[in-house]
């Protein structure tokens, strides 16, 4: 006559059939609904998402429909060492902020245009203008974005939009604007399940 002797179950089996146990089975007659509009629209979320990254919630708007002042020209907030070309590491939010907009946008095109206050050689600061433009295409492309959708123009302090007589407005004519190119209107194909 023969004996069975079974073997124990491995732990590694009874862990997913634990939780289960514990977190119970989903209900296949309860309709699961998610509103994702519904759940942040002007919740305490949503400000504090868009007051931590005004650049990229207001382009992100505008590619969307909504109008704006500036229309298609957005200022990226990134410093840079004086002289410098490479920008303080620590201030990049907004290029990183780019990125993702660019590659939820695959038709968007941009031209990124540096801007220097009047301070020096005018020659310098075009060459100068033109490295750091050329530091945020090469950084977006270094990530995946194809070279014809950027262009990189530097003008240096030919285009000045505040007084070069003060400190600020030295400050607001160094600038990394983002202008948009070309755009069709229609982001990633990100479907939202409707209820029936």
């Amino acid at each position: 006559m023969f004996t069975l002797r079974r073997k124990p179950i491995p732990v590694c089996l009874l862990l997913p059939l634990a939780a289960l146990l514990l977190t119970g089975c989903p209900d296949p007659m309860k309709k699961y609904t998610l509103a994702p509009r519904e759940l942040v629209a002007n919740g305490a979320g949503e400000k504090s998402a868009r007051e931590a990254a005004p650049f990229g919630d207001d382009m992100v708007r505008y590619l969307m429909g909504k109008p704006r002042a500036g229309e298609g020209e957005f200022v990226l907030k990134v410093d840079f060492e004086p002289g410098g070309f490479a920008p303080v590491m620590n201030t990049l939010g907004d290029v990183e902020a780019l990125l993702v907009i660019m590659r939820d946008f695959p038709s968007l095109e941009i031209a990124i245009e540096g801007h220097t206050d009047n301070a020096g050689d005018s020659k310098k600061n075009r060459k100068l203008s033109q490295w750091r433009a050329n530091w945020v295409k090469q950084f977006l492309q270094e990530r995946g974005i194809a070279e014809e959708r950027i262009t990189a123009v530097g003008f240096g302090d030919s285009d000045p939009v505040a007084d070069n007589s003060t400190e600020q407005g030295r400050e607001q004519n160094r600038r990394l604007v983002v202008r948009i190119v070309n755009y069709d209107g229609k982001p990633v194909n990100v479907r939202l399940q409707r209820e029936r």
